[in-house]
């Protein structure tokens, strides 16, 4: 194996040699759709690129070997997903007290974060907040909730796109099978509104109350960021925000969810009328009866960018506001032409028009799409043009060198 040589500070240097190597940690049991195998295999491919050694460990099952490579000197670092892994905790020494895991060993670890650090779903990341874990956020704004959560180490970072993934030549867009695709997740938002019990005191029914005014207004308008409109709404009622109160993390979290599902079932709505393929983790064809959609089971991602790789036109009505989402940068990977909701850095790196296009309402992405199945937009030149971008910005390699470049400072102080 060739030496790889970082910089680290003006006059320091620090080598990987061939015996060291970093360790990628996953979790197959709650990777059901296989989104961390996949960046895990992206990543490995990108260090390899740069001559750095790569191990994929899941750290349940793996239990023995992740304990050898955590004592081995030759291990540099190792780097999660979403925080699954960094909970990992050991005796410290002291009587009845237990310590990170990497903090005791002195490894550090690279968080690559995806979701909002605030929501339910990453409560097992709560309290890693140490020194050794570098929380790396494809979104700039759950960076900052990170920080306000207590994390010493925050960056935002890019994410990637997938050409480990692709591996066959991409098809021309006229022959491609599926004129127009939307893979998501479609549970009912009623669900989410469910959740809330009956109020037992006055919190719980200003809590209600402003759950339901920033749904009401979030819903309607996609350019609004539900989770601002949330803290701006506490500003306005005089409410502290401690993102640590459970009430507060059950608030943002039914925001959140509810202001996605209600955005879909309406865009669903808005194009059933089309010859659009839904991929979705729930069964809805009765919910949208009598539509021309064609529903197609769910799969784990690598098969879902295979069928994007068959698809002309993918649609991605993003969660995000002012971060990444691996469903758009799939799509530029696999050269489908993309249309995608408001977002800050989508619309800042792709060219309104020649990259990918951006609707501003589910009926405003009903006469956009009728217009690219009436020949007026040229989806091929538009697939060609953010394709290349995408490359050219996001790729896993580019990922792999901020991290180094990380760990070399890391290894420097």
């Amino acid at each position: 194996m060739t030496r790889a040589v970082f910089p680290l500070s003006v006059g320091a240097v620090r080598s990987f040699s061939p015996d060291d190597y970093a360790v990628l940690l996953i979790r197959d049991d709650i990777d059901r759709h296989k989104h961390n195998q996949t960046f895990a295999r992206e990543l490995t491919e990108a260090f390899s690129s740069l001559g750095v050694r790569m191990l994929c460990l899941d750290y349940v099952r793996d239990v023995r070997q992740l304990s050898e490579t955590i004592r081995d000197e030759n291990c540099a670092f190792f780097i999660c997903f979403n925080g699954f892994g960094s909970e990992l905790v050991n005796a410290s020494g002291t009587p009845g007290k237990l310590d990170s895991t990497f903090e005791v060993w002195r490894k550090p670890l690279f968080d690559l974060m995806h979701d909002c650090p605030v929501h339910e779903s990453m409560e097992h990341q709560l309290n890693s907040v140490g020194q050794f874990r570098k929380a790396l956020f494809t979104d700039y704004s759950y960076a900052h909730l990170s920080r306000m959560l207590g994390s010493k180490s925050v960056q935002a970072v890019s994410s990637i796109t997938f050409p480990q993934t692709v591996t066959t030549p991409l098809k021309r867009i006229a022959d491609r099978s599926i004129e127009i695709l939307l893979p998501v997740g479609l549970s009912d938002p009623q669900a989410v509104r469910n959740r809330f019990q009956p109020p037992v005191s006055y919190r719980d029914r200003l809590f209600r109350e402003l759950f339901e005014s920033v749904t009401a207004v979030a819903v309607d308008d996609l350019a609004t960021d539900p989770l601002t409109q949330t803290l701006i709404a506490c500003q306005d009622a005089n409410i502290a925000v401690n993102f640590r109160d459970p009430d507060m993390r059950f608030l943002i979290t039914a925001v959140l969810d509810f202001v996605k599902f209600a955005r879909r079932d309406r865009l669903v709505r808005a194009i059933s009328h089309l010859p659009v393929t839904i991929i979705s983790d729930h069964d809805v064809s009765e919910r949208f009866s009598g539509s021309n959609l064609k529903l197609m089971k769910d799969r784990p991602f690598p098969d879902l960018i295979d069928a994007m790789g068959d698809t002309k036109i993918v649609l991605c009505p993003l969660p995000h506001h002012t971060g990444f989402h691996e469903r758009p940068l799939a799509a530029f990977t696999s050269g489908a032409a993309v249309f995608a909701a408001p977002n800050e850095v989508l619309e800042t790196n792709f060219r309104q028009g020649r990259d990918m296009l951006t609707y501003k309402t589910p009926d405003h992405l009903a006469k956009l799409l009728a217009s690219a199945l009436a020949g007026d937009i040229d989806l091929q030149l538009m697939a060609n043009n953010g394709e290349r971008v995408a490359h050219e910005r996001f790729s896993p390699r580019r990922l792999a060198e901020t991290i180094l470049s990380q760990w070399g400072a890391m290894e420097s102080d």
